[in-house]
């Protein structure tokens, strides 16, 4: 494992970390290691000097040393038995004195009847035991001296000595043992150190701090400016994200509700049942207190498993003002080009009974045509007060004219301005439900193509009854004719008509029900919770 810094390069997440947990594991061994070495050797030298403690008590014990300590050839019995003894256990020297200091016996037999060298005997002498070090003729030495006694007489002293010298290499040894055993750890932990940076930098998909920092202000930034409303959450329905579209249209607190249940801070999000179904919805229209909104739902995989949602959502009426443009426009074309194609088959019967000299027929279908144009025009402007239906209607009934489809409004029918369905929702209702019943009476004979509609806002409530004489729908497929995508035609862009006006009944919670009967008629009732009476 290398890691190479080159100038001027900044050192990388993989790198910092190896260091910083090599730096740590050193440290922890350093001082790991100077606390064992530190006890360790404490406990050696003090282990040291207890054995050469009891080698010297047992040596001023031995009857034949205590015998002759003091007497002029006592040195003859001693000097053989302590130099035994001395290679038995290992100790450097054993030295026998009397009260004067007198050597019995040494290691260097010349030195048998000279004064001891150390300068730290006295109080061996005066009836002490105890460990000394001091400087002798063999060197530094760790030395226990021991008072000999002979019938209740001190009679002289017995000290057993260890060169320092050898007390060191023993220590420098068992540093060497600490220091191999330290080396073995650290080599473990630079392995372990690499593997876990390797980790961390994989589960971190390879970046670097400052590129997860600026991808972070990047996807706050993305989030913020999207026009969406964007709330996510984890495996446990916990919130995780709130972008500020989805705060302001939802409401929420500024602070404190990342971490909180779905289900507390958006009642009706429908989070809880992606993440228990795994079944994503799209493009569904949902009411959040008085916002109706456009939402898409979606399960977050990994491994297979879901581990959380996310939600997009955008408030309809951005949606629907874009839509009314666009549906507005095409309606005034479609009514155009109705008008534009009667208009000229008015004037070509005018100007056929002009050329024929009939005048008076004339001037008379001049006078039916303005009367029924008045008629309409008026019928629907008294009656249906909301613009955008009322132009659906005129573009309905010119269509109707051309296919030969006798179009009735009931008399009685009425609609006010907008009040909680905005407008272009009852477009969708009233156009898909006309244009569904238009299609299938051109199954039929034309003296059976019959078209009715009825629409009534009263007591809080919009019904919308349309009604056709065409051949009816098959009790089999009843139950299919509001799936996505189901058509009995053949033909692109089939099966979203109706699946679109239940989608939108089921959003404001209004109630759609169908009446047919094969061969003879089709009629779809819608009940609509309008808020207030618009009369």
């Amino acid at each position: 494992m290398t890691v190479w810094l080159q100038p001027g390069k900044k050192l990388s997440l993989r790198g910092k970390l190896i260091f910083l947990i090599l730096g740590l594991f050193a440290l922890s061994l350093l001082v790991t290691g100077f606390v064992v070495r530190t006890t360790v050797i404490h406990q050696f030298e003090r282990r040291m000097a207890e054995n050469t403690m009891n080698i010297a008590i047992a040596v001023a014990t031995i009857p034949d040393i205590v015998e002759n300590v003091g007497k002029t050839d006592g040195s003859s019995k001693i000097q053989p038995l302590a130099d035994s003894i001395r290679r038995e256990t290992g100790a450097e020297f054993i030295v026998i004195v009397d009260m004067r200091g007198i050597r019995y016996s040494h290691k260097v037999p010349e030195r048998i009847g000279k004064k001891v060298v150390g300068g730290d005997e006295g109080p061996a002498l005066q009836g002490r035991s105890y460990i000394s070090r001091a400087v002798g003729t063999l060197g530094p030495s760790l030395r226990a001296f021991v008072p000999i006694y002979r019938e209740g007489v001190q009679v002289g002293a017995v000290l057993v000595g260890t060169l320092l010298d050898n007390v060191r290499r023993e220590i420098w040894s068992i540093t060497i043992n600490i220091l191999l055993a330290l080396l073995l750890g650290l080599i473990v932990g630079v392995i372990g150190a690499t593997t876990l940076a390797d980790e961390v930098k994989s589960s971190m998909r390879g970046l670097e701090p400052e590129e997860i920092d600026r991808l972070l202000w990047e996807k706050e930034a993305m989030l913020d400016s999207v026009r969406e409303g964007l709330v996510a959450v984890d495996g446990e329905g916990k919130i995780t994200l709130v972008n500020n579209q989805a705060r302001g249209l939802l409401e929420l607190p500024g602070s404190g509700v990342i971490g909180k249940p779905v289900e507390q801070a958006i009642p009706n999000s429908r989070l809880p049942e992606v993440l228990n179904t795994g079944v994503p919805e799209y493009d569904r229209e949902q009411l959040l207190g008085a916002i109706r909104i456009m939402t898409n739902r979606v399960p977050i995989t990994s491994k297979g498993k879901v581990v959380g949602a996310i939600a997009s959502f955008r408030d309809m009426s951005e949606i629907t003002a874009m839509a009314e443009e666009l549906t507005s426009v095409n309606r005034y074309l479609d009514a155009l080009r109705v008008s534009n194609h009667e208009f000229m088959n008015k004037l070509q019967t005018i100007s056929g009974l002009i050329q024929l000299g009939e005048s008076d027929k004339a001037l008379s279908f001049i006078s039916r045509t303005v009367q029924f144009t008045h008629s309409t025009m008026s019928f629907i402007t008294s009656r249906i007060k909301n613009p955008s239906v009322a132009g659906l209607l005129l573009g309905k009934m010119g269509q109707c004219r051309e296919l030969g489809i006798d179009f009735k409004i009931d008399p009685d029918s009425y609609l006010g301005p907008q009040g909680r369905i905005d407008s272009n929702s009852l477009v969708v209702i009233v156009g898909n439900l006309l244009e569904n019943g238009m299609n299938s009476l051109l199954e039929v004979a034309v003296d059976r193509r019959i078209l009715e509609l009825a629409i009534f806002d009263e007591s809080g409530k919009i019904i919308v009854s349309v009604k056709d004489r065409g051949p009816g729908i098959p009790e089999e497929l009843r139950e299919r004719i509001f799936e996505k995508g189901f058509s009995t035609k053949k033909g692109t862009n089939r099966g979203v008509g109706l699946h679109s006006v239940k989608s939108i009944v089921e959003t404001y919670g209004g109630e759609i029900s169908l009446d047919s009967v094969e061969g003879a008629y089709t009629e779809f009732l819608i009940n609509l919770p309008n808020g207030c009476d618009n009369r």
